[in-house]
């Protein structure tokens, strides 16, 4: 989508997130001149194509966008729930690609939540009751029926509890957490979002239950990263999740971690290492391939097989239809030639009694 300006000058800090709440398809912002130009030739063709009786057609633009390269490096800031099934399959479809990039990046989780004034509130990390919110600022999570989460207070201390993780034992320890916490516990056939699921997953990457509970409780009895997270949001004017910033800029596009890693590299790092290609990709891509044959022969087999079914059928058919008309025939000349015989034995029969 393109956003003409009314102004030739278009303002660094400007965002189209100022100007729409939040955009769903890609979009930019261009000078008045630049849109005149476009808006003028538009009306000229649809004018032209009108005298020329001929049916309008679209405008096509081929545009092409200088980088922003930013010090080699790519901070990367998530915005999220713990509930979220986007992110957690973005956990694990980034995951070679963070790796490839190594100690050029940096990733930031930052976790939503909402004021409710008017809701109870437990500082309790034990409690497990349905109160959706801490703190006296009254910072509260709402439930998923999706996955079953009738419980707003679970997700409340989820969110903290990944904080923590990230917190105490770092970026790589987080990263193993989320990817199989969200194989594990948000698993839409049979999702267990629960704390018993999150303590089995963190046994499995060695991160321990009494250091994490110890990190939930200081986290909701002080003031820090619970209100960064929510001041970040009210900042960014982020009012849906999730979402994802690279080096400040909101990400329009798909959240497939090779896409993103393209993004990265066409806008933001200048580095040998955008040329790698991930061999899972390459895999996924054969074994789609090899998958579309075999489907397409079990289909040209099928319609064959119908095919020779509905030709037999049509020849039993007509088999049939002239079987029966040849019996008919054939019944029809054996009445008439006994008939004659009949009638030609009748007259000699009197005949001979003349004589």
């Amino acid at each position: 989508m393109l956003l003409a300006s009314d102004s030739n000058i278009i303002e660094e800090e400007y965002n189209i997130d100022d100007f729409i709440e939040k955009p769903s398809i890609p979009s930019i912002i261009i000078t008045k001149d630049f849109g005149d130009i476009i808006r003028e030739y538009y009306k000229y063709t649809k004018s032209a194509k009108n005298d020329e009786n001929k049916n309008e057609k679209n405008i096509i633009l081929n545009m092409k966008f200088s980088g922003v390269k930013q010090n080699g490096k790519v901070e990367l800031d998530l915005f999220f729930r713990s509930d979220d099934k986007k992110v957690m399959n973005f956990f694990v479809e980034f995951s070679y690609y963070r790796r490839l990039l190594n100690d050029k990046i940096i990733i930031r989780p930052h976790y939503k939540y909402s004021k409710y004034v008017n809701e109870q509130t437990s500082n309790d990390i034990s409690d497990i009751s349905g109160i959706p919110c801490i703190k006296e600022s009254h910072m509260c999570a709402t439930s998923n029926s999706k996955f079953n989460i009738h419980n707003p207070r679970t997700i409340l201390l989820e969110n903290i509890r990944q904080s923590c993780i990230y917190e105490v034992y770092g970026k790589d320890s987080y990263w193993n957490y989320m990817m199989r916490f969200g194989e594990i516990c948000l698993n839409p056939e049979n999702p267990d979002f629960s704390e018993e699921c999150s303590n089995k997953t963190m046994i499995l990457h060695s991160v321990f239950y009494s250091r994490i509970q110890e990190c939930m409780q200081n986290m909701i009895d002080k003031e820090g990263k619970i209100e960064e997270d929510y001041i970040t949001f009210q900042k960014k004017k982020l009012y849906t999740v999730p979402d994802l910033f690279i080096n400040g800029v909101p990400y329009r596009g798909t959240w497939y971690g090779k896409y993103i890693f393209d993004t990265i590299c066409s806008g933001f790092l200048d580095d040998p290492i955008c040329l790698k290609k991930n061999p899972n990709d390459i895999i996924y891509n054969r074994y789609i391939n090899v998958r579309l044959i075999f489907i397409l022969i079990f289909i040209i087999f099928c319609v064959l097989i119908c095919s020779l079914m509905f030709y037999k059928k049509y020849i039993d058919s007509e088999m049939e239809v002239n079987y029966n008309a040849k019996i008919e025939e054939y019944a029809m000349k054996s009445i008439s030639q006994y008939k004659a015989f009949s009638f030609n034995d009748s007259k000699s029969s009197k005949l001979e009694m003349a004589n």
